[in-house]
C-alpha cells in the first residue's frame, strides 16, 4: 500500500523559492521516494529523532528533506526541504 506525501506549510513555503523547473523535480523525487516505502530512510538522532531524511539530486544541484511517517494514516508529512548547503543549520532554526 502507497503512502500519501504532503508538504507542511514550511515545506511548501521553501519550494515556492525554487526554480520552477528544480521544484517540479523535488516534489516528484518526494513523491516516488517515500510513497511506496519511507521507512528506508534513516532516522535522524538527537533533537530531531522521530524524524527521517532523504537526499537526491537534481540538475540545480543536492537536496535534502526531513519528513514525518504517519503509519496509522499511511501518510507521509514533509516538514522540511532545502538545499544541501546549509541544511541542518536552517533545520535547526526551524525546530526552535
Amino acid at each position: 500500500m502507497s503512502y500519501e506525501v504532503r508538504l507542511n506549510r514550511k515545506a511548501t513555503r521553501q519550494s515556492r523559492k525554487l526554480d520552477p523547473h528544480i521544484k517540479e523535480i523535488v516534489k516528484r523525487r518526494l513523491r516516488e521516494g517515500l510513497a511506496l516505502d519511507p521507512s528506508k530512510y534513516p532516522l535522524l538522532s538527537g533533537g530531531y529523532s522521530g524524524l527521517r531524511r532523504i537526499a537526491f539530486s537534481t540538475p540545480g544541484g543536492e537536496f535534502r528533506a526531513v519528513y514525518s511517517v504517519r503509519e496509522d494514516k499511511k501518510r507521509v508529512i514533509v516538514v522540511f526541504v532545502g538545499n544541501r548547503e546549509n541544511f541542518y543549520k536552517e533545520l535547526q532554526k526551524y525546530l526552535r
